[in-house]
């Protein structure tokens, strides 16, 4: 009895084990040809709006030195870095005492020289008197000589009295232009110190942004020593570094978004103001200037921006970027159920959707993986859903 329930639970343990391998089989097999869960897109023609991407500083389309015309020491500066100022403002002062001094030897020169021509018109009007009775006296002598009552040697003197009354009058006329040039030539050495004192004045050529303040008060500088660098807030733009290939795609006037590693998470309006025609040898990349729209509340030249150029949209071939990774340029397509890659070749990068150039027809089906980066194997058997756009 006892030897016949060995047999029986025997062959029940033997049939419980081959069940338990077989399910496990069973398991490994469905899992091994189960279909990858996929999402499929059709390759058809539409809209490609390429962004061409660029890192730059910005910069103010016109930066100048501001420096004073003449030369001293620094008596007073009245901005710092940072302020905006308005054209015509004084930012600061030169000691005026010297161009003050002289512009006072000037002004009595001036004065001095007015006198000089008072004298001289004074001068020329007691000669011109004298002048006009010689002369008087001249013709009455040539009367009385010619009725014979006035001898020759009278005549002679009274003609020599005449001769000598006008060189007189035209000495004294030459000594009164001579005075006259005097006073012209203290006129502009009065203008002439006038200005250099109003000189000493340092004034903002323009509206515009203090950047820098290069010297301190106490300080001697020469004529056209900067002392500020100033730049316009008439326009500023981004003067971005853009990969050559992008060269044919590039137009001033195209719509492009800036965002500041100082404000990240929004974006400020730009345009492409002009392109470089001149590739750096090194990386081989062009400058792009984009001229800003709008600022953030703070900013400062130089710092780092980076810039999405946006060219018009154009109807191409085309997949969504998710399919087809910029790197690599490949697709994974459905081909009778299961995953093939197919290499291709990209044109514009959009920011929803890759031009096809190469590689896919309309109507090709592109797949990846659902909720995954990864690719698939080879011949993978997959499992679609079509996805539109």
């Amino acid at each position: 009895m006892l030897a016949s329930l060995l047999i029986i639970f025997r062959k029940h343990a033997i049939a419980s084990s081959t069940l338990a391998f077989c399910l496990v089989l069973a398991g490994f097999l469905l899992v091994r040809f189960q279909p990858t869960s996929a999402v499929g897109y059709r390759v058809d023609r539409g809209s490609v709006r390429m962004e061409i991407r660029g890192t730059g500083t910005l910069e103010g389309v016109q930066e100048v030195p501001v420096a004073f015309r003449v030369g001293g020491r620094i008596q007073d500066l009245a901005m710092e870095e940072g302020a905006l100022v308005r054209a015509g403002q004084i930012l600061g002062r030169l000691d005026p005492s010297e161009a003050e001094r002289q512009l006072e030897v000037a002004q009595a020169n001036q004065a001095l020289s007015r006198t000089g021509v008072s004298r001289a018109q004074a001068e020329v009007e007691h000669t011109t008197a004298t002048q006009e009775r010689a002369q008087a006296e001249l013709e009455r002598a040539r009367t009385l000589f010619s009725q014979g009552i006035l001898s020759q040697a009278a005549l002679d003197v009274a003609v020599e009295q005449a001769k000598v009354a006008t060189a007189q009058v035209n000495a004294n006329m030459g000594a009164q232009r001579q005075s006259l040039d005097s006073v012209r030539v203290a006129q502009a050495s009065t203008a002439v110190q006038r200005r250099t004192v109003e000189e000493t004045f340092l004034v903002a050529p323009m509206e515009g942004l203090l950047v820098k303040r290069l010297r301190e008060p106490g300080h001697v500088v020469g004529a056209g020593t900067p002392v500020y660098t100033l730049v316009s807030t008439k326009k500023f733009w981004i003067r971005a570094w853009v990969d050559e290939t992008a060269l044919g795609f590039l137009a001033p006037g195209q719509e492009t978004r800036v965002l500041f590693r100082s404000a990240p998470g929004r974006f400020y309006a730009g345009r492409v103001d002009r392109v470089s025609r001149k590739v750096d040898y090194q990386t081989h990349e062009l400058l792009v200037d984009i001229e800003l729209l709008e600022l953030p509340s703070t900013f400062a030249i130089g710092q780092r921006a980076d810039a999405i150029i946006r060219p018009g949209a154009e109807t191409a071939l085309r997949v969504p970027r998710s399919y087809c990774p910029e790197v690599g340029a490949a697709c994974w397509v459905e081909r009778e159920g299961r995953a093939v890659r197919v290499e291709v070749r990209l044109g514009r990068i959009g920011e929803d959707f890759v031009e096809v150039l190469e590689g896919l027809r309309e109507g090709d089906r592109v797949i990846r993986r659902r909720g995954t980066r990864g690719g698939f194997q080879s011949k993978e058997r997959v499992a679609i859903t079509e996805e539109t756009s």
